[in-house]
């Protein structure tokens, strides 16, 4: 499922982004102001801790809560055996990237062993050999790739040839190489001045990292719905992608991004438990912090043939839905022996979709088919709804964000000229925007931004008689 389209939406407080192959919505990626991903980044940090029983360390590297370096992500590649203290001290400058946001109260997933990720390579500086991604099927394009690629680390590190890199130049492919390996040394520049904890280098934001990860042949459009994220996308396909840089537009008109493309409503059904399956039956979606579980209704469907497209939505909801973890999946039972291999084949081959690694482990004795899929941020429900799965409701801090995005479409057409705006929303969402969560929450600076882009102030009124997703927005003097 290859994305043909990617809708950037900037509002007050966040950036959404869609990523959409042939209409369908395949992932939507929600990146708030105060709380952008960390992963990517580059840290000099100093160990704080050293803890043998659990074979780990943990790293200051400026932020609240302290990063955890396992055993395996401290042990230079190559090196087998010791303990986390024969590779660092407490006391220790150390270099490493994050690999994971922190999330609730653990803080984020360190390594020492960076890669930095271009278009077509992923370079590794602490690393040697060529590795050439499996998707890449063709015998003599997987050779010619890995000589290449060889030709391009020799000496200065590991590689690792990206899906992207099927049948491109070679041109190509060494600027790319030659882009990697000059990001390398000026981060190695900056870490040796650098006095930890300190960042050495930031990764590209969800938005910019979506264009690296599948600005590949069959994307034929970028819309952008602000001005200067526009210029931003452009200054990252200028530096890293030149090829995308003419697909990349402004959207026109005042409407809302999402509405006018018809991604609205796909984006909505991500949130909403109920899937139904174009034969007549559907899936329920139930994420709880222990696992996810998938239950399928076969309506009128014959159970195989309900089994069978359940599998595919199953797969694709997933990855739009970023569930992570243990999945345990309910298909409608089946005697047949071969009938159940088929559907679990038909699953199989949807997950292969997936980015990530969705591993697909079988049919328990009791019938039902686990599978887990690796965390990589926050699923999509706990970025809008907070870590309380077991009653998923918009946040306080979601509802904040959509009423000042309502604020913004509705003054486009509305002021007509008026000075004053005043939103009544319902009291939580108004101590949100009054910084509840803190002066440098998501919502606190989404406030600022809005008022900001209205050359004025917003009058804040809370409002007990309207209910949790509710607002209210007036414009002129008097508010």
């Amino acid at each position: 499922m290859s994305v043909d389209q990617i809708l950037i939406s900037t509002s007050p407080g966040e950036t959404r982004t869609a990523l959409l192959s042939g209409g369908r919505l395949v992932e939507f990626l929600i990146e708030r102001k105060g709380r952008e991903s960390l992963v990517g980044n580059i840290h000099m940090g100093r160990v704080t801790a050293v803890v043998e029983t659990i074979g780990a360390a943990f790293v200051s590297i400026g932020q609240e809560r302290d990063g955890f370096l396992a055993l395996a992500e401290a042990r230079p590649a190559g090196e087998t055996g010791g303990g986390i203290g024969d590779f660092v001290n407490e006391g220790d400058a150390v270099l490493v990237q994050v690999q994971r946001d922190p999330v609730e109260d653990k803080g984020a997933k360190l390594t020492c062993h960076v890669s930095l990720a271009g278009a077509y390579l992923i370079f590794l500086p602490f690393e040697s050999g060529v590795s050439v991604s499996r998707r890449i099927t063709g015998g003599a394009e997987r050779g010619r790739l890995k000589t290449l690629a060889n030709s391009l680390a020799a000496g200065q590190g590991g590689c690792i040839v990206r899906t992207q890199a099927e049948d491109a130049d070679e041109e190509d492919l060494r600027e790319d190489a030659a882009r990697l390996m000059e990001r390398w040394r000026d981060i190695q520049e900056k870490a040796d001045a650098a006095n930890p904890p300190a960042r050495v280098h930031e990764g590209a934001g969800l938005a910019c990292r979506a264009l690296r990860d599948f600005g590949g042949e069959a994307l034929r459009e970028i819309v952008v719905d602000d001005a200067g994220a526009l210029n931003r996308v452009r200054g990252f396909c200028d530096a890293e992608m030149p090829w995308l840089a003419p697909l990349v537009s402004l959207q026109k008109g005042p409407d809302d991004l999402f509405e006018a493309t018809g991604a609205a409503e796909q984006i909505d059904a991500a949130f909403r438990p109920k899937v139904g399956l174009a034969g007549g039956g559907s899936i329920i979606i139930g994420q709880t912090p222990a696992l996810t579980a998938i239950d399928v209704n076969s309506g009128e469907q014959d159970a195989f043939k309900a089994n069978l497209e359940a599998a595919a939505e199953i797969a694709r909801q997933i990855r739009l839905r970023n569930i992570s973890g243990l999945i345990v999946v309910d298909f409608l039972r089946l005697k047949d022996e071969g009938r159940k291999k088929v559907v679990l084949d038909a699953l199989k081959k949807a997950a292969t979709a997936d980015p990530l690694v969705l591993n697909v482990a079988g049919f328990t004795r009791l019938g039902l088919v686990e599978m887990t899929r690796p965390r990589h941020g926050l699923s999509l429900m706990h970025v809008v709804c907070g870590p309380d799965l077991l009653e998923p409701v918009p946040s306080v801090e979601t509802q904040a964000l959509e009423a000042l995005r309502r604020v913004l479409i509705e003054a486009s057409v509305g002021m007509g000229g008026k000075a004053g705006v005043t939103l009544r929303a319902p009291e939580g969402v108004i101590a949100a925007l009054k910084g509840s969560g803190g002066a440098d929450s998501p919502a606190a600076l989404a406030l600022t931004q809005a008022q900001d882009r209205l050359g004025l102030a917003i009058g804040l009124e809370p409002d007990h008689t309207l209910a949790e997703g509710q607002c209210d927005i007036t414009f002129g003097n008097g508010g």
